[in-house]
């Protein structure tokens, strides 16, 4: 695809109770068609002591730190270091640290939101950096701390440098970890374990290593809006730089679906072999041998699959792919049960740990998500249109898309569902077909709601599309339910493909396929195949239909307060397809209605003038 897809951004995405009604863009950021999972776990004691400690700090002397401000003062500006709560957050999204040492703690703030005005400083970077280096021999080292706070539109990163502090090494950050906000999200546990190998972050030969945690905003360029600023609170204690455990493999990838697509409801006619693998690293002292990774299926059908045995070198990572495929065959549900294991044993299994799930075989739903709501894309009030990439591998037509809008949807909102193929020759996606407009009522939302498109709409073998629900009206909320690739669940900033910002987004619109044949038996009985195309458009558009039987045909164009603007005298048409053509020329740039009459029935679809 040749149009530019850069990352949804929180603000875009969601908007916490306190921001404004803005939206900033992120900055690209594209990344290959590979699915990622997080892995966590509540932090066991390990069996044994994991490496060497070669420093630590708890914060009870502040001493060891050096903080720098940006010329900030107070206590909720910048970091502080002492055992008492500053910021404005609520003690279960930014409590005191339940960190191993307890006592003082390192807490950074950037004033209160929620205040009238609010208070935050704009254009800050806060520091906060080992006061003195300390003498390193090795490379292979690791940097653990403990945090909790939450994200909204703030960058928290972790840094090191090997040259005293003339130049930082960015090694990690919290964007993984999701935005909080009223659409929902999570803080982070308290308190979070991070643990970093530091082993491709220090050039060979370094001697010394100090390290310093960085907040400013992530979106740089948008730092006029005081919305970039917010930030609920970060707190950090008992850092420490300490040599690797003995045995130490860490998952760093975990995919399993059908070429590149991992789907948890799968309809027969789309079954396709599906792939499991992990990679992993090295992150231990000594390599890791016999390490398999394991795949066991029950339920409608089952399964046994393992990887061939591998030897992970020190630092290195590998590839876990299963000898086979999985094809299921029968409907029901498959359940996945799987493990990782290797002939040592690993010192630090929370960063490994996988988690089990199940999907359906299904006789006609083709679903991403995971069908647990989970928040929601919403695009204030503007137009937009939210959905995900489908593979479809047996040509087959469709005739309707499953949607949930989730609470808080006003009823009577104007929505439609619309499917483009991914055409790799074509600038933008291109459109296939789209159902007619329709309003919302209280009992459509947050709920499974299935929208006929009007009339069967082929698809094609081995070709994707984007299957997408879109609205012209505001603060309507698309609910999310699971976490998605990078570059295969989509935000549309607006209704037009070729003229708007299409962003990638990493949760998973509730937007399904539904290919029971059964639907649309309580269609129009004079005309089938309603559309309007192009829809939006600058000048003219047609709306095309077929006809079942001679009927007189006539067309009325009304704006949002119910003028009309144009009108198609009423004439007699043939029966076959039929087309009419609208002139806008003269219309203002807005949203209209326009109404086709056959016979004795009506349809109203939505329609935009550039």
């Amino acid at each position: 695809m040749k149009k530019q897809i850069t990352l949804l951004s929180g603000l875009l995405l969601v908007t916490g109770a306190f921001a404004q009604n803005a939206k900033v863009a992120a900055s690209p950021r594209m990344a290959q068609k590979f699915s990622t999972e997080n892995h966590k776990a509540t932090p066991v004691a390990p069996a044994k002591a994991l490496g060497t400690t070669l420093w630590s700090s708890d914060f009870s002397n502040a001493s060891d730190w050096n903080i720098d401000n940006d010329g900030q003062t107070g206590g909720n500006f910048g970091w502080n270091i002492n055992a008492t709560k500053e910021g404005w957050a609520n003690s279960t999204t930014q409590g005191i640290i339940n960190s191993t040492s307890h006592g003082n703690f390192a807490e950074l703030g950037n004033g209160n939101p929620t205040l009238t005005p609010p208070t935050q400083a704009l254009d800050v970077d806060y520091y906060l950096t080992q006061a003195t280096p300390i003498t390193i021999s090795s490379s292979n080292l690791i940097l653990s701390f403990m945090q909790n706070g939450a994200l909204f539109n703030d960058l928290q990163e972790f840094q090191i440098s090997v040259n005293g502090g003339s130049s930082w090494i960015t090694v990690g950050d919290n964007t993984d970890k999701g935005v909080l906000s009223q659409s929902g999200g999570d803080p982070y546990a308290n308190p979070t374990q991070e643990t970093i190998n530091l082993a491709s972050y220090i050039p060979g030969g370094s001697t010394s290593l100090m390290v310093r945690f960085h907040w400013t905003t992530r979106f740089p360029q948008s730092a006029t809006n005081p919305n970039v600023w917010i930030t609920y609170g970060w707190n950090i204690d008992d850092v420490a730089i300490s040599t690797p455990a003995d045995y130490d493999l860490a998952i760093t990838n975990d995919y399993w679906g059908t070429e590149g697509l991992g789907y948890f409801k799968i309809p027969t006619t789309q079954i396709a072999p599906i792939d499991y693998t992990l990679k992993v690293k090295n992150e231990g002292a000594a390599d890791m041998t016999n390490v398999v990774y394991g795949v066991d299926i029950t339920g409608a059908g089952t399964f046994t699959g393992t990887s061939a045995p591998a030897t992970v070198a020190v630092g290195t990572s590998d590839s876990l792919v299963l000898t086979t495929q999985f094809t299921p065959s029968a409907v029901g549900t498959y359940n996945v049960t799987r493990t990782l294991t290797a002939t040592d044993v690993d010192d630090v299994p929370t960063n490994n740990m996988l988690n089990n799930f199940s999907f359906d075989v299904t006789n006609y739903i083709y679903a991403r998500d995971n069908g647990v709501a989970n928040g929601y894309t919403t695009n204030l009030a503007d137009p937009f249109e939210t959905g995900n990439l489908y593979d479809i591998w047996a040509a087959q037509t469709v005739k309707g898309v499953d949607v949930k809008f989730a609470t808080g949807t006003p009823v009577g909102s104007q929505v439609y569902v619309r499917i483009y193929k991914n055409d790799a020759t074509a600038t933008d996606p291109v459109w296939v077909g789209e159902s007619p407009d329709f309003e919302l009522t209280a009992a459509q939302i947050n709920t499974n709601l299935t929208v006929y498109l009007g009339s069967a709409i082929p698809l094609e073998a081995n070709t994707t599309y984007f299957v997408m629900v879109g609205s012209y009206s505001p603060d309507v909320k698309v609910a999310n339910a699971g976490s998605s690739v990078a570059q295969t669940s989509f935000l549309l900033d607006g209704n037009d493909i070729a003229n708007s910002t299409l962003y990638y987004q990493l949760e998973t619109p509730w937007v399904r396929l539904n290919f029971d044949p059964s639907l649309g038996l309580d269609e129009l009985t004079s005309a089938t195949d309603v559309t309007v195309y192009p829809n939006p458009f600058a000048g003219t558009t047609e709306v095309k239909f077929n006809l079942k039987a001679d009927a007189s045909v006539s067309a009325v164009v009304t704006d949002l307060s119910g003028r009309t603007v144009a009108t198609v005298p009423a004439s007699q048409m043939a029966a076959g397809s039929q087309t009419i053509a609208i002139d806008g020329n003269s219309f203002d740039a807005g949203v209209y209605n326009v109404t086709l009459s056959v016979g004795n029935e009506t349809m109203t679809k939505r329609i935009v003038k550039k």
